[in-house]
């Protein structure tokens, strides 16, 4: 496969700075001169190279030589995920797609006139900003609301051009994805529960009440809610079964 090398590349990176290096590398090697990526997740999660950072639910990153750069944080808005057209399209399934700042894409949007309208309008200030052409790639994995990567170019291609390269962007863009899962789950340490925390969590989990977790543990019931509160806390949750439910998906209770 053509591109092979930057796939492989990324593919194997062992931290953030590589996958956007090998990003970056792919970019210019497909004929492009920037690139965008943004993730918004279920959860707030580690980040591939936050380190110990606060755990959040969404991030990006690009290398844009424009005001277009300063857009990226506003897509964590309620606002963006229900107005900008990448998001949507991300969200919708469709497929990736390439386009230019004159509203023209590789595949039209039949009835979704208000996606459509949009997109031609998000296209034309990506034009003002010197975005004059390009691919949206959407990707998906477990725990993700939404993502997408963009690359763009500076000159103005009829998008039925750029379709020959969309199948090598988008199987990078899912070897990338691939690789942040990775490396999300490597920086993303288990929380810690006392055997009493275990032990009231579990109960709950099979539907016992705080009374009658008490009487089970011979504990008063304001210490049962007082665990319990202490494990939604960890878990970053709000509630008895939000957190059931969390810590069963993280296998820190077994029923």
């Amino acid at each position: 496969m053509q591109y092979w090398e930057h796939i492989d590349r990324v593919f194997r990176a062992q931290s953030l700075d590589e996958v956007k290096s090998a990003t970056s590398a792919y970019t210019r090697a497909l004929g492009f001169q920037h690139h965008g990526y943004a993730m918004k997740l279920q959860e707030p999660a580690l980040q591939p190279g936050q380190g110990g950072g606060p755990s959040k639910d969404f991030f990006y990153f690009e290398d844009f030589a424009s005001d277009w750069s300063k857009t990226y944080p506003g897509l964590a808005s309620a606002q963006a995920e229900r107005s900008d057209p990448r998001i949507i399209q991300a969200r919708e399934g469709l497929p990736a797609a390439s386009w230019n700042c004159r509203g023209q894409t590789s595949y039209e949007l039949g009835q979704r006139v208000y996606l459509m309208q949009r997109t031609r309008r998000t296209l034309e200030i990506a034009g003002e900003h010197g975005l004059r052409g390009g691919i949206t790639v959407p990707s998906w994995s477990q725990g993700m609301r939404w993502s997408f990567m963009t690359f763009t170019h500076t000159a103005i291609v009829d998008p039925r051009e750029m379709v020959p390269t969309v199948a090598s962007a988008v199987y990078f863009v899912n070897c990338m994805q691939a690789t942040l899962d990775r490396l999300m789950r490597q920086r993303q340490p288990l929380p810690t529960l006392s055997e009493r925390e275990r032990e009231v969590l579990r109960w709950s989990a099979v539907g016992k009440t705080s009374w009658e977790i008490s009487v089970i543990l011979r504990i008063s019931e304001r210490t049962v809610n007082f665990h319990l509160q202490q494990v939604s806390r960890k878990l970053g949750v709000k509630g008895r079964r939000a957190a059931c439910a969390r810590a069963v998906a993280l296998g820190l209770i077994f029923l």
